[in-house]
């Protein structure tokens, strides 16, 4: 693979641990492409087991927010709508301080059913927020 994809996803795996060792109430926000947020496969993979480790993941468009972060196809990340990183991670621990963090999967990298339909309804709870502000 490429160096910057594997940085990418290395970064994002050493921060997740990071996380769970230091910060009970941590989350993501994913600066992705211009102007939707999309992010790139691989660092897609790592948030994933961010998200079953019990960190919410927000999308966002990099730069000036011209276009619109709606919300996942599989409900697993939040959109951040047309806010810029640093709103949506303002907003984002708001959320974490009135919500909590996601329920986190026995095995992040294999989550159950159950465990992913808990992610999914906790995910609502923080789109909720984010869809109003």
């Amino acid at each position: 693979c490429a160096l910057p994809i594997c940085d990418g996803e290395v970064e994002i795996l050493a921060r997740i641990e990071k996380n769970l060792a230091e910060e009970p109430l941590a989350g993501f926000v994913a600066e992705g492409t211009v102007p939707n947020g999309g992010v790139i496969r691989v660092m897609d993979a790592a948030l994933k087991k961010a998200i079953y480790s019990g960190m919410p993941v927000v999308t966002v468009g990099r730069g000036n927010a011209e276009g619109i972060s709606s919300r996942s196809r599989d409900s697993l990340t939040i959109g951040g709508s047309n806010l810029t990183a640093n709103k949506a991670r303002i907003l984002l621990m708001a959320c974490l301080m009135k919500l909590g963090s996601l329920p986190p999967a026995k095995d992040p990298e294999a989550p159950t059913p159950d465990e992913v339909k808990a992610v999914k309804a906790k995910v609502a709870q923080f789109q909720a927020i984010f869809d109003t502000h």
